[in-house]
């Protein structure tokens, strides 16, 4: 068998889905693995060989099975920080595991939990806790802490096709997160409590880090930190943002060339000394010495690179070609890429739903497989070119074929996380890789060797380094200033990355020159299929695109989404024939999440929308407001709606600026504007009263709930309400005013407030569905017990984003169906 381990790896990866997905009993796979494991054993005795390998797989599942669900294992431990999660305020003491700036005021630590201190006794306590801290305190892995916190669930947004990010941190054993609001909450009591060579390692990269403060300005520090120490998240937003727009996120992560280079020194450095000692070169085979002492600086530079994805790839596959050399044996570059996936994988299982995992293999394998295919094509140069110049040619040639395979082989990808792809990508990996992934890197690399005996001369490296990371962020900034740069595209499902991977396969299949092909290839054996299948999957991927341009344009029905965005509100409602309006955004006051990036954004793609024809502004306060800002900045708008009423606030001027710059049609809506008519959709204006003041006069906080705008939205015999923030003195003006307000479903208003939400307000209503936009355990305790109580005895049934999720409302004009994206057990969603 020429790649054994790939069925090992395939087993471990099916073992790890299914166990993310199945909760399985620990006694139960640990039974099953200690007789598959007596069985194999029994089996390599007797020389089964089939037996023997099948029973591996079968040993690599159940090790991916328990893997993947250790952390759940240890929650069920009556210790463990997640018990104490809804318990009030407690007092934790814990072990910092690691540390992130997360704004100018806030940051975040991971705490290890050793003990509670709760009721004037002390217990032990286990499990790692998320804690929000106030950014201006310094604490460091090793640092013993006591805080006062409540401790509550890791909680995510619930929606298609949204970022799981309670999983996410679940994976990594973080299930709990708490916050403190003020340096008198959390105290330092002693430091350096963490592991004895990991503290070492820590404080010995933060001296480093130090170093490249000190001789680097923003942002070029940042991403010289990003590629030798490996921490990327401090690089500011905007500039890692164009580097994703140029498809050069690549070079700001460690990668093999960061441990080539790393192992290249060490191989030199050993050869050189041991030419100077003619005893040592004819005692020792020098080359294999050198080879061998190589070894240890890469494994050292891992470690103090932080020991990431990429990072444990690329050591790992040059540990292994190293290794290969002082055996004087060939190695198949494939066996070693699945080598190191499965051991990355039995250390870390999370990684397989990492990116940065997926991004690394798929690059590598695509390099591995088309290169090769392509690498010895004659450029057709005329035969007089200087030899230096068809040299230059071949190794351009060369660059361009690698970065257009990695491209490739990362494209669906990096679609699928990112709904976009660059159109610059090879243009600038070919100025960039040379300028920043080679000749800026050379110094900042080797300041980490001179640090340990000369601050002043690393830092000089490292100014070096600064002036070419300097020039290469202005070419990126420029490239990504174009607007052909990049391009958008909604969120492909699992059968369109398979169709075009299979796709890409049967195209290079058939590209293949005759002079590279050999009885064994499979465009060789079977040339008349790779042809046919390949017109056949062109085909389905243009019928797959032409049904994604013209499917909303024939959808005949209405359909409305309530879109989970925590404590706030925003709806996405899709008329017939494909017209797009997003009523409001979600989002957090004086917050860096970006409702609209990290939630409504990825909800849209995977809805398969890049249009938003209206976008309607009910009143401007941030919980409906934020999010807005990143979908017109992203999208194709084409008109706002909104009120009257304005806010003296610098997200609502960026709003508002924002708007101007786009040059998008703004109409103001009151009670006295007329009806529209949108793909046969009556929609009907009740609130707000056309105001008496300026439109940029401000306004109480009260006043611009109370300033909302209310829509009644018809569309044949169905009818629904939607109310933004009103209060219940704007409900009963709107009893008083004459309308028709009964409905069959409501947007209850102001997310089920006490102050809103009236009895009567309620019944003349008459709604046979209420729907109910709140966050979980949100502190202004929404929605009100008693207006739960109140709807329950007007008949209502009650949908809420904080328990449901995402609520989906169809209708066809003739009936009302309302499916939540989440039913609880406690409270199964009723249907009609």
């Amino acid at each position: 068998m020429r790649r054994p381990i790939f069925y090992p790896l395939i087993g471990l990866m099916i073992g790890i889905l299914i166990g993310d997905n199945i909760r399985t009993s620990s006694l139960l796979l640990i039974i099953g693995a200690l007789a598959v494991l007596f069985i194999l054993l029994l089996s390599v005795r007797r020389r089964w060989e089939k037996a023997s390998f099948s029973l591996l797989i079968l040993l690599m599942l159940i090790v991916g099975l328990f893997d993947i669900q250790r952390p759940q294992y240890l929650t069920d431990h009556k210790q463990h920080i997640i018990h104490q999660a809804g318990q009030g305020r407690i007092t934790v003491e814990g072990v910092v595991q690691s540390t992130e700036a997360i704004s100018p005021s806030g940051g975040v630590l991971v705490v290890n939990c050793r003990r509670l201190i709760k009721n004037n006794s002390i217990v032990s306590a286990t499990g790692n806790i998320r804690l929000v801290v106030p950014g201006d305190l310094s604490f460091q892995y090793g640092d013993f802490i006591r805080f006062h916190s409540t401790v509550k669930k890791i909680q995510s947004f619930h929606n298609p096709g949204s970022f799981d990010y309670e999983r996410y941190l679940n994976r990594r054993d973080i299930y709990v997160s708490g916050f403190v609001a003020s340096h008198a909450g959390i105290v330092l009591i002693r430091r350096n409590s963490g592991s004895g060579i990991y503290l070492r390692l820590e404080t010995f990269r933060l001296y480093l880090r130090d170093l490249i403060y000190k001789n680097a300005p923003s942002p070029q520090r940042e991403i010289i930190e990003a590629m030798t120490l490996g921490n990327q998240k401090a690089i500011p937003p905007d500039v890692r943002e164009n580097f994703a727009k140029t498809g050069t996120s690549h070079i700001l992560s460690i990668s093999g060339l960061h441990i080539g280079m790393v192992a290249a020194g060490g191989f030199l450095l050993i050869f050189f000394l041991m030419r100077f000692s003619e005893h040592l070169m004819l005692r020792f085979n020098t080359v294999k010495v050198a080879t061998a002492a190589s070894l240890m600086p890469v494994i050292i530079y891992a470690l103090v690179a932080g020991m990431g994805t990429t990072v444990i790839r690329s050591t790992l596959m040059t540990l292994a070609i190293l290794a290969a050399l002082l055996i004087q044996k060939q190695r198949d570059p494939y066996n070693i890429l699945f080598a190191a996936a499965l051991i990355i994988l039995i250390i870390a299982p999370e990684s397989l739903f990492d990116i940065s995992f997926q991004l690394s293999f798929g690059a590598v394998f695509a390099i591995l497989y088309i290169v090769p295919k392509f690498s010895d094509i004659p450029l057709g140069l005329p035969l007089y070119t200087p030899h230096w110049l068809q040299t230059l040619c071949r190794r351009v040639y060369l660059f361009l074929l690698v970065s257009a395979a990695a491209t490739m082989g990362t494209l669906p990808i990096i679609v699928f996380y990112f709904n976009r792809a660059s159109t610059v990508t090879l243009i600038a990996n070919l100025i960039a890789v040379p300028l920043l992934g080679m000749l800026a890197l050379i110094p900042a690399m080797g300041f980490i060797i001179i640090a340990l005996f000369s601050p002043g001369m690393a830092g000089l490296l490292i100014s070096a380094a600064s002036f070419l990371t300097g020039i290469s962020v202005a070419i990126i900034n420029w490239l990504a200033s174009l607007p052909w740069s990049t391009c958008t595209f909604t969120k492909p499902n699992m059968a369109e990355i398979i169709l075009f991977y299979f796709f890409l396969f049967l195209l290079i299949e058939t590209l293949i020159p005759l002079d590279k092909r050999n009885r064994k290839a499979f465009s060789a054996r079977h040339p008349l299929f790779i042809r046919v299948t390949l017109i056949v999957s062109l085909a389905l991927i243009i019928g797959d695109s032409v049904y994604l341009a013209v499917k909303d344009k024939y959808a005949p029905g209405l359909r409305i989404t309530a879109i989970d965005v925590g404590q706030g509100s925003a709806t996405l409602i899709q008329f017939p024939h494909g017209v797009n309006m997003m009523v409001d955004g979600g989002g957090f006051h004086d917050s860096s999440f970006d409702m609209g990036k990290a939630v409504i954004a990825p909800f849209l793609y995977a809805q398969r929308i890049k249009r938003i024809d209206i976008v309607v502004l009910t009143h401007p306060h941030p919980d409906h407001l934020q999010g807005l800002i990143y979908i017109v900045k992203n999208f194709d708008v084409r008109k706002v709606w909104c009120t009257n009423a304005a806010a003296d606030d610098d997200l609502y001027q960026t709003w508002a600026e924002l708007i101007r710059d786009r040059e998008i049609e703004v109409k103001v809506l009151s009670a006295l504007s007329p009806p529209e008519q949108i793909s046969g959709v009556h929609l009907q204006f009740l609130w707000p009263l056309p105001p008496a003041v300026d439109r940029q006069k401000e306004i109480t906080y009260r006043d611009a709930n109370d300033s909302s705008l209310v829509m009644k939205i018809a569309h044949g015999a169905n009818s629904l309400i939607l109310t933004g923030d009103i209060s219940a003195r704007v409900e009963a003006l709107l009893l008083t005013s004459g309308r028709d307000l009964r409905s069959d479903l409501l947007f209850v208003p102001h997310h089920g407030s006490i102050h809103s939400n009236s009895s009567d307000f309620i019944h003349a209503i008459s709604s046979r569905f209420a729907i109910i936009s709140a966050g979980r355990s949100n502190v202004f305790r929404h929605p009100h017990p008693a207006v739960i109580d109140r709807y329950r005895q007007a008949g209502t049934v009650i949908f809420r984003t904080d328990r449901n999720g995402a609520i989906f409302i169809y209708s066809d004009g003739k009936t009302l169906q309302v499916n939540p994206w989440l039913e609880k057990p406690d409270e199964p969603a009723k249907r009609q």
